[in-house]
């Protein structure tokens, strides 16, 4: 038999446990070829064209089929996702796909670092980290409330933290999550001559 099936019990994994060392491992061989394409001579074409298009037009990169490339990749992580989204869920539900979640993959990208791949990872740990945490909110303040019909809601509370984050990050912190980790990172890799 070709494959490998995910239902047959093995005697320390379970089922959830297998999909997500499946889903480890397929996102460090993503972030990887990321990263590597961004290194490379597509990599700085679409920086360029990311940041000033005309003036990369104008020293000879081709938007046109640059632009197309960043499409391509684009969609096949999407795709990916997507086949992952299923194979985890079982099912798609079209209503699911709401302006919050194209709020939340936005949250994820400016809060974690635009343009770095390891941005978008730590800005996705967070996001999907935070409705645990709002989910807690209502046992230390008991004025929120649990139930969706009732206002203020935890529900609400979430919301309004995805866009109170995003203002913060932008305001305070540019470069997100990351910046903040290469600030911490420079400050110890120079202690105690930090000047």
């Amino acid at each position: 038999m070709l494959g490998y099936d995910l239902n047959t019990s093995d005697a320390f994994l379970t089922r959830d446990q297998k999909l997500y060392l499946l889903m480890l491992v397929l996102l460090l061989i993503a972030a990887l070829a990321a990263r590597n394409l961004a290194r490379s001579r597509v990599g700085r074409a679409l920086t360029a064209i990311r940041d000033r298009d005309i003036a990369a037009g104008v020293i000879g990169v081709n938007l046109a089929r640059y632009k197309t490339v960043a499409f391509g990749v684009s969609s096949f992580f999407a795709g990916c996702a997507g086949a992952l989204l299923y194979v985890g869920a079982g099912y798609f539900d079209p209503t699911s796909f709401d302006l919050l979640l194209s709020v939340q993959y936005i949250a994820m990208v400016l809060i974690g670092g635009a343009g770095t791949v390891s941005g978008a990872v730590l800005g996705a740990f967070l996001i999907t980290l935070l409705p645990r945490l709002t989910r807690e909110v209502p046992s230390f303040l008991p004025f929120i409330s649990t139930s969706p019909s009732e206002s203020p809601n935890a529900y609400q509370l979430e919301t309004v933290l995805y866009g109170v984050l995003i203002i913060v990050f932008l305001i305070f912190e540019p470069r997100g999550l990351f910046g903040v980790w290469i600030r911490l990172r420079n400050y110890w890799k120079a202690w105690p001559f930090s000047y």
